[in-house]
């Protein structure tokens, strides 16, 4: 049974005048939910990797940071990672409170400098 006939099975349920194999219905139903559990497993099991390999990043880039303001370019090559993680690690960070975030001017430009809280 393809996925059309079921449906079509399923909506021909409501039609009391329609010959409808419950059994073949159930089947394909069942073989659906496997295929959907499979899915939603391997999904899981992905994520639980990339989330890992997120966090060992950020404890990489959290040990880079210091009391002394630091570009997040800086940081992302002290640390071997891509500009775009630093910021994505340094950004959660400052969100949790555990870096502080500032603006300078460095040249002509302004860019954002990261570092540790003081401790007072």
């Amino acid at each position: 049974m393809t996925n059309r006939e079921f449906y079509q099975s399923v909506i021909a349920l409501s039609d009391a005048s329609a010959e409808v194999n419950v059994a073949e219905i159930s089947a394909k139903a069942q073989e659906l939910l496997e295929k959907l559990d499979a899915s939603n497993a391997k999904r899981t099991s992905a994520d639980s990797k990339q989330k890992k390999e997120v966090s060992a990043r950020r404890d990489v880039v959290f040990s880079a940071l210091t009391s002394e303001p630091m570009t997040a370019d800086a940081i992302a090559e002290k640390c071997g990672v891509t500009i775009g993680q630093a910021r994505s690690a340094l950004t959660a960070f400052v969100k949790d409170e555990r870096a502080i975030k500032a603006e300078v001017k460095i040249g002509k430009t302004r860019k954002m400098v990261y570092s540790l809280p003081s401790e007072e």
